[in-house]
């Protein structure tokens, strides 16, 4: 029997929000296990053995208003160890035709985002998993922070336009975004994104920037940060290639560059396994971090299996320093 979570209508200060009653929630539980091993290279570096956990729940529901515009509404929440995640996805978005209107924290398309294929989770999550490796595909994206963004879907993809007042402020009273007690300008933040097949069918693309401008109190200023994101990927049946790349000039001063390259196999319509080689540099360092994924996704029905084992050498881009990682994902829908 499939059940279901109802929502009963309430006034709000006299204002009646019918038609909610009944307004049903969908949403997925994820569960993550991981292991990391790597030995302790010099005196002040400890080694990586241990688990990890992490915990990602999801809400969402939709609906259409008495104008006839469409709304869906979502609330997340994530937790890995003892930390709590606010920047996860709390948002309202409203769709009338081919546009979207975009109000809150996380949740819209942006440039943590790749063209390359997986049979689950992120490559760059993937790499995490070996105590925290150097790779990111995000370029310091402010899709975490509140913001509005704009979608318009075209017959060949959807170009997106997201901006954020104050770059790292997630609307939290007890966050360190805008709600600081000092003088500070700057901190604004844009996305410009495009995603689609182009008009041909199995190609994937994904291309987009970012700029961030530095917050500052006039005193100590070094540079705006900005990011470029572009990657495209191409299904062959049961075979899917794909590559990515990202550039990231940090306010820092510092540039790094990752790219990525993955291939997936379907083996039938529950297994699919998959390889990746990821590869981040950095102007402040005189090695590169290389790691190659292994995964394999399984769907069992109401529940997903999704298994990963990445290998790590120069490890946060120290020389030598090599680190290994296996993590268990289950995800449940409701």
């Amino acid at each position: 029997m499939k059940k279901t979570l109802l929502l009963t209508s309430a006034l709000v200060s006299s204002l009646a929000l019918g038609s909610v009653a009944n307004a049903e929630v969908k949403g997925s539980m994820k569960f993550g296990y991981g292991a990391s091993d790597g030995p302790s290279d010099v005196a002040a570096t400890p080694g990586t053995q241990g688990f990890m956990r992490e915990t990602q729940i999801d809400m969402s529901t939709t609906g259409e208003l008495d104008n006839g515009i469409s709304f869906k509404a979502n609330a997340a929440f994530e937790a890995e160890a003892d930390a709590i995640d606010q920047g996860e996805g709390t948002y309202i978005e409203f769709t009338s035709g081919d546009t979207t209107v975009h109000f809150g924290v996380d949740g819209f398309t942006n440039l943590d985002d790749s063209a390359t294929p997986t049979t689950g989770s992120a490559l760059a999550t993937i790499a995490d998993i070996a105590a925290d490796a150097s790779y990111a595909r995000n370029p310091s994206s402010p899709y975490d922070a509140f913001g509005v963004g704009i979608a318009q879907k075209t017959p060949v993809g959807t170009i997106s336009l997201l901006y954020v007042p104050q770059d790292g402020d997630t609307g939290s009273l007890a966050g360190t975004g805008d709600h600081k007690a000092v003088d500070i300008n700057g901190g604004t933040a844009y996305e410009l994104k495009f995603k689609g097949n182009l008009g041909i069918e199995g190609v994937n693309v994904v291309a987009g920037i970012n700029h961030r401008d530095l917050e500052s109190d006039g005193d100590d200023i070094t540079r705006d940060g900005a990011g470029v994101v572009y990657g495209a990927s191409y299904n062959f049946g049961s075979v899917t290639v794909g590559a990515s790349y990202m550039e990231d000039e940090n306010q820092s001063g510092t540039t790094t560059e990752n790219t990525e390259i993955g291939v997936t196999f379907a083996a039938n319509d529950k297994l699919s396994i998959g390889f990746g080689v990821l590869t981040h540099e950095s102007s402040a360092a005189t090695v590169d971090e290389d790691t190659k994924i292994l995964t394999a996704g399984y769907n069992l029905g109401p529940i997903a299996l999704e298994i990963n084992y990445a290998d790590v050498e120069n490890h946060a881009l120290n020389s030598g320093r090599d680190r290994t990682g296996a993590s268990i994902n289950t995800t449940v829908k409701f």
